[in-house]
């Protein structure tokens, strides 16, 4: 690779800033027209939750949009499961029911939908979600059977027959394994030994295909078209298929210096490992000047390198434990990751009906928590003159509201 001095850096670098201000003007351009990626999905969190919300909504028969069945019966030829014989006109939908992100019956046929956006199958969830609906199932036919004491095998049999698991994800990808299934076939899980109808269905096939047909059925109702058609958009950032801004001035400054980029690129993780670790260095010593901290909590400082590492650990003062949750502020190769974190893997919260996100590592409820990508982090606090100071204002803030909650779950940990 051709060696490169200050002249060149300064000479490319000065090119480089004022092509891309004039990709940034034909953006701007490109606003000021209505053509832009604003969505009022954005807004919103994108997180598994908002999306089984707005997706549960549409196929509720009752739901505000006074569509009746349509959404459902539309939802069903999608995903090509028209012969499992759900009857939608009689369809009750409900959120979060036993846990299950969206469920769906009509007294006889049973839908399970669980929603995985970023997070991987844990704690055996869709199999605790099939044997409640089979327990609930159970206990039905026994009131209705009372002479006998326990169900026959068919009876049973007729029961898994009645259950379809949806495995909604981003993208469509082969599904080899989950939590608590004997075995997953390509339409079907098996558990305990009986089989449940399943199928993998996807946002970027399945669900764009779904939106796409209700709005063909709704053209006439503009405002309900709209939103929908604003769903769509975020599902199609959602799994990469937005609508990309154009950039080719910036790209050719890329292509006709290439080797200068590159030389540039081998620095790049370095400089963003010096910045990260500068800012969380910073606010280290300010929290260990702090009295609260000094009082009530342990507190310690890793440098990143090249492996996940919690930077920032704050620690009860009071502990006694070897298992527990702390503060954390992790950072990882793309992404910094704040929160309340185990230290011991063999913590399992869910056991101890203890809520939790992102792969059951992080408090849910009460507790503050935010996974932000290393650009976004980099853009909005090392650029801010004062965002050392507004950093660990927030901490203090969100250890002190969790303190006390904290101690409770550390006790409950450990059996006290």
């Amino acid at each position: 690779m051709a060696e490169f001095n200050e002249k060149d850096y300064k000479s490319f670098f000065a090119e480089f800033e004022k092509a891309y201000n004039e990709y940034e003007n034909k953006v701007k351009e490109r606003r000021a027209r209505g053509i832009h990626d604003y969505n009022v999905f954005d807004v919103l969190e994108t997180k598994e939750v908002k999306h089984s919300k707005f997706i549960a909504s549409l196929l509720d028969p009752k739901g505000l949009h006074y569509q009746g069945d349509l959404f459902l019966r539309e939802f069903i030829n999608a995903c090509g499961i028209s012969d499992f014989g759900l009857d939608a006109s009689n369809a009750l939908v409900y959120r979060e029911y036993k846990n299950i992100d969206i469920y769906i019956t009509d007294g006889d046929k049973h839908i399970m939908i669980e929603n995985k956006l970023w997070t991987g199958d844990h704690n055996e969830q869709v199999a605790r979600y099939i044997r409640t609906i089979i327990d609930e199932n159970k206990d039905e036919l026994n009131k209705d059977e009372l002479n006998k004491d326990e169900l026959n095998k068919d009876e049973l049999n007729e029961i898994y027959e009645r259950i379809l698991v949806l495995y909604l994800t981003p993208f469509d990808y082969v599904i080899e394994k989950l939590g608590g299934i004997d075995a997953v076939k390509n339409n079907s899980l098996i558990i305990d030994n009986n089989e449940i109808a399943f199928k993998h269905i996807s946002y970027k096939k399945e669900i764009i295909e779904w939106l796409c047909r209700v709005k063909d059925e709704i053209t006439n109702l503009m405002d309900l078209t709209a939103i929908i058609s604003q769903y769509e958009k975020a599902v199609k950032i959602l799994t990469n298929q937005g609508e990309k801004m154009a950039n080719d001035i910036v790209k050719e400054q890329i292509r006709s210096n290439y080797e200068l980029c590159a030389a540039i690129y081998d620095n790049f993780k370095s400089v963003e490992i010096e910045l990260t670790n500068n800012f969380f260095e910073k606010v280290y010593s300010e929290l260990n000047n702090n009295l609260e901290i000094q009082d009530n909590w342990k507190l310690s400082f890793n440098k990143f390198e090249n492996k996940n590492i919690c930077v920032i650990e704050i620690t009860p003062e009071e502990l006694k434990y070897n298992k527990y949750v702390r503060f954390v502020v992790e950072r990882k190769t793309n992404e910094i990751l704040y929160g309340f974190l185990k230290n011991n893997e063999e913590i399992k919260l869910k056991d101890m009906n203890i809520q939790a996100q992102y792969y059951d590592w992080y408090l849910a409820g009460d507790f503050a928590f935010e996974s932000m990508t290393l650009k976004d982090f980099i853009l909005k606090n090392i650029k801010n003159e004062n965002s050392v100071e507004e950093y660990i204002n927030r901490i203090l803030s969100d250890i002190k509201k969790g303190k006390d909650k904290l101690k409770e779950i550390n006790n409950k940990i450990n059996g006290d």
